[in-house]
Parts: structure tokens; C-alpha cells; sequence
């Protein structure tokens, strides 16, 4: 009984545990198409522009599934999407092993596995309703999952000649299955099962669907202003996060960077990420969250200042700087939008839309700004700009917070 019962209380963060797991492995696949683009190239004889496409289609699909996905996640729970989404998953990484043709990888990898969007909203869901007051601190503890695989997986991948792509596709899809699979079925449990565990310890929310929100109907009618403003603010991350993933080794190569400076500015950008997602979760656990969401989106603004100087400091710097904000954004917005409404799923799975739509977007408009200006400075500002105005954006948040203390308190 006492096992039971320290099992119930601790419940939240035995969950978090296997969703870091299930994000880990999940991500796999994004390491090895990063760390594998030429050899896979070349195995299958196609250009690097049909892999860039697979990568682009994977990302389109995953995309315009999310907000699929959250309408699933509110009618059917989050366990079930989840479980869904892990099997697309393994069968796309399965199926490019097995097919070793270009046809069999376009499918695999930038189709089925692109299906996995579907289950962008459930990692959210779940914790905003296992964790009271500790929400922030376990986004952030779940976004570090990819950091730290980007981390130990790329290293492994570069430094073993032996380790081919295809055997990488394998071992994720076994891991898939041994470890994702059974974590979902075995340690995601209903919320409901876990009510009544002491609120004092870590209160855990169920979610009655056909409640309404607490707030009175003028709460319900300006709602709408401050999703638009945490929309917005998504798809800049998304921008952002395009811009630095497809292009900062790029941008610091037009800058005559030496390589040496570059790789150690991008290994202090990956550390820094996983610092900065812990610090801002608990900031944002102990502070008014638009106030530090403001504060992120400013230090991105300086970031990108830094970073259009070019100075012979601006990458460590910049990666300093920029880091600390990396994994921050997006679960900060999703916990002011959730606060919102009782229905999570659909609500996160619509602005996961726009927070994709911005990675794509951020990627191409590096290829075209540089094409057309043979410069990436168009895109460095336009950065900064848009993270100016959400800053304006949770701004204008944070008073209209303040001017309604007695209708929204229970938003802030």
C-alpha cells in the first residue's frame, strides 16, 4: 500500500521521466538525417536536394497534422495519440531500412513519419494536467530531451565509421519498440486514476471536458487577443529556430568565422540550451509568466543584434545569449495559452501549426534572402524585428493582466 501510494504521489514526475524518454528516442531520426545527408545521398544515388525535400515534406506533414492531432487528443486522450503517433513513427523509420530505394525513403521517412505530428500536443497536455505547480520546470525539463540527444547521438554517429545510416534507421525503430511502445502502455496512465493525491505534494488536474472555463464570459471574449499575440510570438520562435538550425553555420562561414570558433560556438549553443531551458522553467514558475516570456523575447532581440555586427566575439556570444532562449519559447506560450481554456489538445495543436509553419518558413527565406542579396543580414534583422514586436505583444499582455487583476488573476 505504501508503495502504491508513493507511486500516486510521485506519479507526475515518473510521467515526465518516460516522456523525456519517448522525446529522446523519438528524435532520433533527426540526428541521423542531419549527421548522414551526404552518405545517404550518395547510397541511394539522388541529389541532396531530394533528401532537403524529403526533410521539408516530413516537417509540411507533421505540421498540418498538430492541430489534427489536438482535436484527437481532446476526444480520445492524449495516451491514445501518443501510442498512434509512435507507431507512424516506427513504421516510416522501419520501412526506410527496409527499403533502401529512394521511393521507400521519401515514404518512410517524409510521410509516415511526418504523421507523428499528430502527437505534437500530447506531451503538453499530459504534464499540464499531472503538474500544479510545477508546470514550467517540466516543459522545460521535457525540451532538454532533444538538446541532450543532439548532444551524446551526433557525436556517436560522426565517430564511428562503422555505423551506417541504414543501421541507425534500425535502431531507432527497435527502440521505438522496446522502449517507447511499452513506456506509453505501462507508465502513461489516465489522469483521472490519480485525483486525489495531496494537493500539498503536487496536485494534479483533471480535465472534465464538458466544463467550462472559470472565467466570466468577458474573460472568454478577450481571449482571443492574447492567442493571437502567443500565435505570433510561436511562429517567430519558429523563424527563429529555422534561421539558426539551417543557417548559422552558414551565417558564420559568409562572416569568415574560423572553424575552429564555429564548432566551439555551436557546442556552447547546445549546452546553453539545456541550461536555459531548466533556468526559465523555474523563473516562469516563480515569476509572472508574461513578464519572463517578455524578457526572453528581448534577450533573442539582443541576440540577433550581436549577431548582425559580425565582431570577432559575436558567436560565442550569440550562442551564449541565444541559447539560453532556445528552449524556453514555445513551452512558455503553451502554458499562458493553456491557462486559456479546458480544451488543450486543440488549442496546442493549432499554435504547434504555427510554430512549425515558422521553422519552415525561417528555413527558406534564408536560401532566398541569400540568393538574392548574397547576404543573410535581411534575415538576421527580420529576426530581431519580430522578436521586437513580441515583446510589444506579451507587453501589451502583461497590462491588460494588470487592468483586469480581479477578472484574470487566475490566467497570470
Amino acid at each position: 500500500m505504501e508503495q502504491e501510494t508513493w507511486f500516486v504521489r510521485h506519479y507526475a514526475w515518473i510521467g515526465l521521466f518516460a516522456l523525456w524518454m519517448i522525446g529522446f528516442i523519438g528524435a532520433i531520426s533527426r540526428f541521423i538525417m542531419a549527421a548522414y545527408q551526404v552518405q545517404m545521398a550518395e547510397d541511394l544515388h539522388v541529389s541532396r536536394g531530394f533528401i532537403s525535400a524529403a526533410w521539408s515534406t516530413n516537417l509540411l506533414i507533421a505540421a498540418l497534422c498538430a492541430p489534427i492531432g489536438g482535436r484527437l487528443v481532446d476526444r480520445f486522450g492524449p495516451r491514445r495519440v501518443l501510442l498512434l503517433a509512435s507507431i507512424f513513427s516506427i513504421s516510416g523509420t522501419a520501412l526506410v531500412y527496409l527499403g533502401h530505394n529512394p521511393s521507400f525513403f521519401f515514404i518512410g521517412y517524409g510521410m509516415l513519419s511526418g504523421l507523428a505530428g499528430i502527437g505534437a500536443s500530447t506531451a503538453y497536455v499530459l504534464l499540464f494536467q499531472w503538474f500544479g505547480r510545477h508546470k514550467a520546470k517540466a516543459t522545460g525539463i521535457l525540451s532538454s530531451a532533444s538538446s541532450v540527444g543532439l548532444a551524446i547521438c551526433t557525436p556517436v554517429f560522426l565517430a564511428n565509421a562503422k555505423l551506417t545510416w541504414e543501421i541507425a534507421f534500425l535502431i531507432s525503430a527497435v527502440l521505438g519498440l522496446v522502449c517507447t511502445i511499452p513506456l506509453i502502455i505501462f507508465l502513461i496512465k489516465p489522469t483521472l486514476k490519480f485525483q486525489q493525491v495531496d494537493p500539498a505534494t503536487e496536485p494534479i488536474e483533471a480535465v472534465n471536458e464538458t466544463t467550462e472555463p472559470r472565467s466570466s464570459q468577458p474573460h472568454r471574449n478577450q481571449s482571443a487577443i492574447p492567442l493571437v499575440i502567443i500565435a505570433f510570438a510561436l511562429f517567430t520562435c519558429g523563424i527563429n529556430m529555422g534561421t539558426v538550425e539551417m543557417n548559422i553555420v552558414a551565417i558564420h562561414q559568409q562572416a569568415e568565422v574560423a572553424t575552429g570558433m564555429i564548432q566551439l560556438s555551436m557546442g556552447i549553443l547546445g549546452v546553453m540550451e539545456i541550461i536555459g531551458s531548466l533556468i526559465f522553467g523555474i523563473v516562469m514558475d516563480a515569476m509572472n509568466k508574461r513578464r519572463v516570456m517578455t524578457l526572453l523575447y528581448g534577450i533573442r532581440v539582443l541576440s540577433f543584434l550581436i549577431l548582425l555586427l559580425h565582431t570577432s566575439w559575436s558567436p560565442l556570444v550569440f550562442a551564449i545569449t541565444f541559447g539560453l532562449t532556445y528552449l524556453g519559447a514555445v513551452p512558455g506560450g503553451l502554458l499562458i495559452a493553456s491557462e486559456l481554456t479546458m480544451k488543450k489538445g486543440k488549442l496546442i495543436g493549432n499554435l504547434m501549426l504555427f510554430h512549425q509553419i515558422g521553422g519552415i518558413v525561417g528555413a527558406l527565406i534564408g536560401g532566398i534572402a541569400y540568393d538574392m542579396f548574397q547576404s543573410y543580414q535581411v534575415l538576421i534583422g527580420l529576426d530581431a524585428i519580430l522578436c521586437g514586436i513580441v515583446v510589444i505583444g506579451y507587453s501589451i499582455m502583461r497590462i491588460h493582466t494588470f487592468r483586469q487583476k480581479g477578472e484574470l488573476v487566475h490566467v497570470a
